[in-house]
């Protein structure tokens, strides 16, 4: 079954050509800025991450609205057909649908965010412990998939495992998989079943570009152009050396936890995330690269400095408004009644995503195809028996001069 995609085709934002100062390319990027606050190099937009993955708020607001939408419709006339089944009813009349209460969007995004935080607890579990790199592609795996379905339809602990597992391979970190089911307590199928369902919701791209990584080459620049900004005039090498060191490694723990928790890889770039992870550790280091950086460029590119400024603080805001539930009770207790209200509303058919793989796997095996399947073998079945004839454009013609 395909992943729930909304009809409606989000429209890629309006682009404007600039050039910026390159953050972690030395000084040499050609960039663009666009209404999704997107400045990045030619290399990334041309990325599926920015092609497919990248929105204005509006846009990922819409999409999660219709996601929602679409699967509150599907669990109602699940629920439908069950009470029909459960009173020896015949058919789905298509009118008669129980007084459902579906999740909203917003608790729906705080289910999935639940699970985004299982995926950080599961590294804890497995042994050798996954890079940080590994848990962020699953999260974001994670996030990509539920774009496009709902938590009504799949729950994230079915999901989650799965998800995990794809990342290791992609990311090269490999288990066997019977010893990572061991760790986690799941079933090879567990495993395995929801692993085509995820790939067609991220639509078989598996690349995940990380702010971690650009942070490297980031700090790797402020160390070499450190003699050049207004923050460390007449500071001693050392604690210069020890301030950046620190600022690295404040940023990349924000980065690996609650960035991962937000929508920023939807919304803003790498290189975004990272100044704004700096920014938010220390603020007086990353505007002075960012003025530095400016400076070099000269008053060409004056009017767009602020708008980048304003992109970093807007990101960074974004990276602080993360709340772990273990350290707010009220958030822990709206969680619990979220988590409540999903069991009472979650789609009956799709509860047990390996028995649903089992089923499809015995349709195939026994031959029970749909309508359209039929025909598409009908059709196939016929071109063969005339190219077998040898009638495919008619039969041979006849030779006048032999005649």
């Amino acid at each position: 079954m395909l992943a729930e995609k909304p009809t409606s085709t989000l429209r890629r934002p309006q682009q404007f050509s600039l050039l910026i100062l390159g953050v972690h390319f030395l000084f040499a990027w050609s960039t663009v800025f666009t209404q999704s606050k997107m400045i990045e190099d030619d290399g990334y937009r041309a990325s599926s991450q920015y092609r497919l993955w990248s929105f204005t708020e509006e846009q990922l607001h819409d999409q999660r609205t219709e996601t929602n939408r679409i699967a509150s419709e599907k669990v109602r006339r699940a629920f439908n057909r069950a009470q029909l089944v459960a009173s020896n009813g015949i058919g789905e009349d298509g009118t008669s649908h129980p007084d459902i209460n579906t999740l909203t969007v917003d608790e729906e995004q705080r289910i999935v965010q639940w699970g985004c935080e299982k995926i950080l607890e599961m590294k804890t579990i497995l042994e050798p412990s996954p890079p940080s790199q590994v848990i962020a592609t699953a999260i974001q795996y994670l996030r990509r998939f539920y774009l496009y379905n709902s938590p009504m339809t799949y729950h994230p602990k079915s999901i989650m495992v799965s998800a995990l597992w794809m990342a290791t391979k992609a990311d090269h970190f490999f288990y066997k998989l019977d010893k990572y089911c061991h760790q986690l307590g799941v079933t090879e199928d567990d495993v395995k079943a929801p692993e085509f369902l995820i790939m067609q919701a991220l639509r078989f791209t598996l690349e995940v570009r990380h702010p971690t990584r650009s942070l490297e080459g980031g700090i790797a620049e402020i160390r070499l152009h450190s003699s050049n900004l207004k923050c460390f005039k007449d500071v001693a090498t050392s604690q210069v050396r020890r301030r950046i060191d620190t600022a690295g490694d404040k940023a990349r723990r924000l980065l690996v936890a609650d960035t991962q928790m937000t929508d920023a890889y939807f919304l803003y770039t790498p290189a975004q995330m990272w100044l704004a992870a700096v920014l938010t550790v220390d603020e007086q280091l990353a505007i002075s690269y960012i003025e530095y950086l400016f400076d070099r460029l000269g008053t060409a590119v004056a009017p767009i400095k602020q708008k980048l400024r304003d992109t970093i603080i807007e990101c960074a805001e974004l990276t602080k408004s993360y709340t772990s539930p273990d350290n707010d009770k009220a958030t822990k207790a709206e969680l619990g009644r979220i988590g409540k209200k999903l069991r009472k509303c979650q789609d009956p058919e799709k509860l047990d995503i390996v028995e649903v793989a089992r089923a499809k796997a015995a349709e195939k095996r026994e031959g029970t195809d749909s309508d359209a399947e039929k025909a598409n073998k009908k059709r196939k079945l016929e071109r063969e028996r005339l190219e077998k004839d040898g009638e495919v454009f008619g039969p041979d013609l006849k030779n006048v001069k032999s005649g």
